[in-house]
This record gives C-alpha cells, sequence and structure tokens, in this order.
C-alpha cells in the first residue's frame, strides 16, 4: 500500500505545494487552497456536504460535529460548527475559504509535526526570516507519479484521487508539478468537473469534486495571489 494513502487531503496538498527543496510554490491563496482540501475530508468523513443551489451557488453545510480524533482536522471542523450555529445554516463556501485564514500554516505545522517536512532555517540576506520546509522527497515523487499516472489513464479513479485531482487542476498545481501534453491536461480537467467518473466514484465525492474545483478556481482566478499569509 503507498504511504501517501495514510496522509489526509490537506497533508497530500501541503506536500504538493513545496518543491524538492522546501521552497513553497509561488501563486494562489494558499489557505483557501488548503481550507478546500480540509472540507474535502471532512466530507469523506461524514462531517460536511457541499450543496450548489439552481444559481451554481456553492454553500458548505454541517453533517456531524463529532471529532475525528485528529487535531489537523477538528480545528476546522469546530469552526465550521461554530460558524454554521452562528448563522443558523450553511454558509457560501467561497465566504468559507475566504475566512479560514492560517489553513496553510496549521497544516503544514501538522505534517512537520508527523516526520514528512523538515524544516530548514534560513535568513535571506543574513536577517530576513526565509525558511524552508523540505518535504519527504520519496512521498512526494509517490504523489506526483500518482497524479501523473492517472492523466495517462495509467491509474483508476476513487474518491480521494477525484478529489484531490479537483483541487490540483483548479488551483493550477499541476502546471508546476507535471508535464503534460494537451490529451493528459484535458483529461485532469475533464476529471475535476466531473465526467469520466464512470462510477468510479460516489456521487456524494462527484458532487462535492465539482463544487471543490468550480469555488477554488474562482477564488485563484480572482487575483488570490496572496501566499496564505507568508512564512
Amino acid at each position: 500500500m503507498e504511504a501517501h494513502l495514510s496522509l489526509s487531503l490537506p497533508d497530500q496538498i501541503v506536500l504538493l505545494l513545496h518543491d524538492p527543496y522546501g521552497r513553497r510554490s509561488h501563486g494562489g491563496n494558499h489557505d483557501a487552497i488548503i481550507s478546500a482540501a480540509e472540507v474535502a475530508e471532512l466530507m469523506m468523513h461524514g462531517r460536511a456536504v457541499l450543496t450548489r443551489s439552481a444559481l451554481g451557488r456553492v454553500k458548505i453545510g454541517l453533517l456531524d460535529r463529532t471529532p475525528i480524533g485528529v487535531e489537523a482536522l477538528d480545528r476546522p471542523l469546530s469552526m465550521l460548527a461554530g460558524r454554521v450555529a452562528r448563522k443558523g445554516g450553511p454558509i457560501p463556501f467561497h465566504v468559507w475559504l475566504a475566512e479560514r485564514r492560517g489553513a496553510f500554516r496549521e497544516q503544514r505545522w501538522s505534517l512537520w509535526r508527523q516526520g514528512y517536512l523538515e524544516y530548514i532555517p534560513q535568513k535571506l540576506l543574513g536577517f530576513i526570516p526565509r525558511d524552508l520546509y523540505r518535504p519527504h522527497g520519496p512521498l512526494l515523487h509517490e504523489l506526483i507519479g500518482e497524479l501523473g499516472q492517472l492523466a495517462r489513464g495509467g491509474r483508476p479513479l476513487d474518491d480521494r484521487l477525484a478529489l484531490l485531482v479537483a483541487i490540483v487542476y483548479s488551483s493550477r498545481l499541476h502546471r508546476r508539478l507535471l508535464r503534460l501534453d494537451r490529451w493528459q491536461s484535458r483529461r485532469l480537467k475533464h476529471i475535476a468537473k466531473g465526467h469520466l467518473l464512470e462510477g468510479a466514484v460516489s456521487a456524494a465525492v462527484a458532487a462535492t469534486g465539482v463544487a471543490v474545483a468550480s469555488t477554488v478556481g474562482g477564488v485563484v482566478g480572482a487575483g488570490g495571489e496572496g501566499d496564505g499569509g507568508g512564512e
């Protein structure tokens, strides 16, 4: 069994956001990207649900506030429960992504605690902090290889992979991670948009993947060039 399968979706995205030298990917709102991964993971644990209105507006609701037992997931679950309670019902997904500040740092810290990131303190020009977080090399290559196999049609889909592709493609991470031809890129695009699933994933995952991809794509495309709060 592949080692990366024991990692949550936020864990996997944090890994993919770092290059082999520990530098973080530039561009994109990393807090929003990681927050979307948290929601996808909470959905798979039966805690959250994404729904789309007739007008295409995506909202996030709470199904169960029972803790999962993983600190890095229970914190956003608790925050979501409080936010939904105050609102009195589901809240706009894009609003939640904008409000979930610090998600990247929290999940990066969790991944470091698990031993999958190596902290390397550095100072630019001798005094400007520019810390690196070098990812576990074999694990990173394994995860990127899996995405490449899927793009080439050499690996079957499952719930986790479908959600991973929805986040990776909509955040444009695939452009940095993979060298794809037009057909392979189009295949990932179709998966992110809910096509080519062919019964390989549950209906809930298919709907969630489409909702996540459309919302994250909108957040990134709307000028989310922030880096998620710096290092």
